[in-house]
């Protein structure tokens, strides 16, 4: 699976984004994943839905179909050692600390990131996007 979606991108295809929709199905053909980082942001974001329940429904039923990386021990070393080498750079780490455990993620794995967060995953060695 070459692909690991950001949360932005999990949260519009749940929500039915007529070009997320089509791009994850093409994308699914070469294998898609979200980290469990992605799937904790979007189960927050069901509980604050209008209808917690139907959205709740739908993340069950999107992640019933795609897989979701652990943030394992190896993820967070890697998290920790990108985290560091962003602060001896003077990047921001602090305010993005989820999405760098998300790039982290798709560093292990080998996987490219697919968001339309360009601002907060340009600065990550090694890092490859799909911007959408």
């Amino acid at each position: 699976m070459p692909y690991l979606l950001d949360s932005d991108i999990a949260t519009d295809h749940l929500q039915s984004a007529p070009a997320i929709v089509q791009l994850l199905q093409q994308l699914a053909q070469d294998g898609i994943a979200i980290s469990i980082v992605t799937y904790m942001e979007v189960f927050q974001g069901a509980e604050r839905s209008a209808d917690p329940g139907t959205a709740h429904e739908k993340l069950r039923e999107f992640v019933d179909n795609v897989p979701i990386l652990p943030f394992s021990l190896a993820v967070a070393e890697r998290c920790a050692r990108l985290r560091e080498t962003l602060r001896r750079g003077g990047k921001r780490v602090r305010s993005r600390a989820l999405d760098l455990a998300i790039a982290a993620t798709a560093l292990e794995y080998g996987l490219t990131l697919v968001t339309r967060n360009r601002e907060d995953y340009a600065d990550i060695p090694g890092l490859t996007l799909y911007q959408v």
